[in-house]
This record gives structure tokens, C-alpha cells and sequence, in this order.
């Protein structure tokens, strides 16, 4: 398995960056392919973190590179896309 590790900063307000999840992450990442799970991590010091994990590294890559709409008041900092080591 392989997971996105994505990156946001200057979360200006968690609360509204939280809400417009459900419109515009939630229902479109599991439909992705090679799809496992998805985290979303509250910011600290204004940095935003998700996990997403997928079957192999050839779907993580895949939906790295799908154009999502961007969350209203965060700004994309960094991709990275890991080996999953193991899973409980």
C-alpha cells in the first residue's frame, strides 16, 4: 500500500477549511481507485495535514495528479506519496 501524505499552511479558519470538506473532498476522494482510507488532521500552527491510502503506488500517483477544487482559505504545500510500512 502506498499513502499521499498532502500538506496545507496558512489555514486561515480550521472551521470553514472543515465544512467545505464534506462538499468538496468527502465524496470524491473514495471514488478514486485503488482507494483504502482517507484522514484529515486538524491544523496545527496553521499547517493542515490528510493521509490518504491506496492499493499500490501507480493509484496513489494517479489521484495525486486528479485536479481537485481547492479548500477556500488553505494553500497547498507539499505531496508526498510513502510506502505504507504497516497498518493496525
Amino acid at each position: 500500500m502506498r499513502a499521499s501524505d498532502q500538506r496545507v499552511h496558512d489555514v486561515q479558519d480550521p472551521e470553514v477549511a472543515r465544512e467545505a470538506l464534506a462538499g468538496l473532498r468527502l465524496n470524491l476522494v473514495p471514488r478514486a481507485p485503488g482507494f483504502v482510507s482517507a484522514y484529515w488532521l486538524a491544523p496545527v500552527d496553521a499547517i493542515g495535514m490528510s493521509v490518504i491510502v491506496f492499493e499500490t503506488k501507480e493509484d496513489a500517483e494517479s489521484a495525486v495528479g486528479y485536479p481537485l477544487p481547492p479548500l477556500p482559505g488553505v494553500t497547498p504545500l507539499t505531496v508526498e506519496i510513502r510506502e505504507v510500512y504497516a497498518s493496525a
